[in-house]
């Protein structure tokens, strides 16, 4: 089993976002995007963390009450970049209130229902919860965040074409699936690692976070004792994992265009604003083509 790698890399504070929540991200160009769990709306910022534009994507408001809210929400976790340069945020499919995504481009989103997918990957998982979501070498690359001991942290690999026009009909359907791998990850100070994010590096190389929670429910949270950042090779195996220090909840990882990475925390308290962070130091492999 791989161990992690000492010495661990140290989180830089560059800004605090305007959501709590925050649970993905994605560069492109000078601009940063980030949507949270518990809310409606995308975030545009400026790549030193400014929040420049705010869209809604669904209607309505989300009640105030805590619980409640959990309760509904959409459950917005995972955010990715298409070809298009329009963007596609994902529900995590751990209820059926969270089995939609958006379509978005430009000004508009369009609702997109991912039940037909879900359902299907709901059959290979005990606890359906995706978490990320990448393109990868001519596909779209899934990471199924397994909550606890005994479940299954993997990626859900779809045929990018497939997703492209199921997309055009308004869904994710079981036909764009193609393969399930999973991926093994060692517990972190006895706590189980859970995939929390994908992205690429300009590199070429696929990178992912995961969060080490005491918790076994795709539901609960619970306490955070760390997070990682891993580097996972042509053959999807893990590669590298390196903590990341001090503890948080790492949700969302993205690259800029020189290859630094941008990573934001969720500290599961909606009086507590999602820190947005950089590492210093990360060695960057041979690119990856």
């Amino acid at each position: 089993m791989l161990s992690l790698r000492t010495p661990s890399l140290a989180l830089r504070q560059l800004a605090t976002l305007r959501l709590s929540a925050a649970s993905a991200l994605v560069c492109q160009g000078h601009s940063l995007w980030s949507l949270a769990d518990d809310a409606l709306v995308l975030h545009r910022y400026s790549l030193r963390g400014d929040l420049q534009t705010e869209q809604q994507l669904l209607p309505g408001e989300l009640p105030a009450d805590a619980a409640l809210r959990k309760r509904v929400k959409p459950d917005f976790e995972a955010l990715l970049l298409l070809p298009d340069s329009s963007l596609l945020a994902l529900g995590s499919g751990s209820t059926s209130q969270r089995c939609r995504g958006c379509l978005i481009h430009g000004d508009s989103s369009r609702v997109i229902d991912l039940e037909p997918l879900y359902r299907a990957l709901a059959e290979h998982f005990q606890d359906l919860n995706i978490e990320g979501g990448v393109l990868y070498r001519g596909q779209l690359l899934l990471a199924q965040r397994g909550n606890g001991r005994g479940r299954e942290n993997a990626l859900v690999l779809l045929d990018l074409p497939q997703v492209l026009r199921d997309l055009d009909a308004g869904q994710l359907s079981a036909k764009a699936l193609r393969q399930i791998v999973p991926v093994h990850l060692p517990p972190l100070d006895g706590v189980p690692l859970s995939l929390t994010d994908l992205s690429v590096a300009p590199s070429n190389v696929l990178y992912f976070t995961a969060a080490a929670e005491a918790t076994d429910s795709s539901y609960l949270d619970g306490a955070c004792v760390g997070s990682v950042l891993g580097r996972l090779d042509e053959h999807l195996a893990v590669a590298e994992l390196i903590r990341l220090t001090p503890a948080a909840k790492i949700e969302g990882l993205a690259f800029q265009a020189d290859g630094r990475p941008l990573l934001v925390a969720d500290a599961d308290d909606p009086a507590i604003a999602a820190p947005l962070f950089t590492l210093d130091g990360l060695s960057a492999p041979a690119r990856a083509d």
